[in-house]
């Protein structure tokens, strides 16, 4: 037992040795216009997502995002908050550009009006870092594939431009 314990113990050491520690964020913004039955209507959506996490090494990283959003559907403004970790890996580098992929899940809440909805949300993000500095990067990710489930409503979605945010990543 006492053996064991060690090898966890050194194990953990040796995972976390290497680790480095990142704080950053990125933007979102979101136009999605719909013509329906001639109508027609617009939605806005910006959103803000201080994000923290763990470079454990080249390839592996965890983190978490806290989002606020802000959408304005035809004049009805409806606020969000969501809370997303993630595990992020690096496929591929190229010069000063890391392509990575992330699978994130969390909870949002959004309300409107008094009313409010609360859900679980996961995706599939692809992404970009240009690393500047050894500190420093750009970041960019879209939602590639995404499932949402709110209060008995199941949304599946696909595409490359839905989720678009650009952002910056400081590594410490």
């Amino acid at each position: 037992m006492k053996k064991l314990l060690i090898a966890i113990v050194a194990l953990a050491m040796g995972a976390t040795a290497n680790a480095q520690g990142f704080v950053g964020g990125t933007l979102g913004l979101d136009v999605i216009h719909v013509s329906r039955d001639g109508g027609s209507e617009t939605q806005t959506m910006f959103e803000i997502t201080p994000e923290v996490g763990y470079n454990f090494n080249k390839t592996w990283a965890v983190g978490a995002q806290l989002g606020y959003g802000l959408t304005s559907v035809e004049g009805e403004t409806v606020n969000a908050v969501s809370v997303m970790p993630f595990v992020r890996a690096t496929v591929a580098r190229v010069s000063i550009v890391d392509f990575f992929g992330e699978i994130a899940a969390g909870y949002a809440y959004q309300s409107a009006g008094g009313d409010g909805v609360s859900g679980f949300t996961m995706a599939l993000r692809p992404g970009l870092a240009v690393n500047l500095s050894s500190s420093f990067a750009l970041i960019a990710r879209t939602n590639l594939v995404g499932y949402e489930h709110w209060d008995g409503l199941n949304i599946v979605e696909f595409g490359l431009n839905k989720g678009f945010e650009l952002g910056v990543s400081f590594k410490f």
